[in-house]
């Protein structure tokens, strides 16, 4: 546990570090591999967080899948470690929430359940190559993505935010696929058709 909280606040610090342009060109190359993703190409509904502080900008990849036609849901916290997706037809449907993160109002009508054509797109503070994860602490996509796990999950990160490698516990989520501003990291069978 020590150890991971480590981890955490080191690659949350060098993310932190990153100047704002750095953070912008690293998040435009990141949604540019992302858009050439046969994973990407297949999806009809993205399910992405909406990015907050330092993280790795989503709103580009928000504005794509609406514009491109794919339905887009975010996510709203609605309680501890728990959370829903809906689906949202604009970044300006979003309001301060959850520690001031943007969320949906939450419409039981427009609540969103992922399926066969669903694509994951996560934040977190590490990864490692086989696809571990470290969150932030709250647990809430490890609760959530519990519920569905054969959806393809997918992540974005900036490459500071890569370590060797990170303590696993046995409720922890895994990602297939990491995207990075040097490049994209398979970690599961299911994107090793990825160029």
């Amino acid at each position: 546990m020590e150890q991971r909280k480590a981890i955490r606040k080191q690659k949350l610090a060098l993310r932190a570090a990153l100047s704002p342009e750095e953070r912008q060109n690293a998040g435009q190359v990141m949604a540019g591999l992302l858009f050439s993703c046969p994973v990407w190409k297949k999806a009809k509904e993205i399910f992405i967080y909406v990015s907050f502080r330092e993280e790795a900008d989503t709103l580009l990849i928000l504005q794509t899948a609406l514009a491109q036609g794919k339905k887009a849901a975010v996510p709203k916290v609605e309680g501890k470690r728990r959370m829903s997706f809906y689906y949202i037809d604009s970044t300006e449907e979003l309001t301060p929430g959850y520690m001031g993160i943007p969320e949906p109002t939450g419409e039981k009508e427009r609540k969103a359940i992922p399926g066969e054509y669903s694509l994951f797109i996560m934040p977190g503070a590490a990864f490692d190559a086989t696809g571990a994860r470290l969150g932030y602490g709250g647990g809430f996509y490890d609760t959530y993505l519990a519920e569905y796990p054969s959806v393809p999950r997918a992540a974005l990160a900036y490459s500071v935010q890569i370590t060797e490698k990170i303590p696993s516990e046995a409720h922890d989520i895994l990602v297939g696929l990491i995207i990075t501003e040097k490049g994209m990291i398979r970690c599961s069978q299911d994107f090793r058709e990825i160029r």
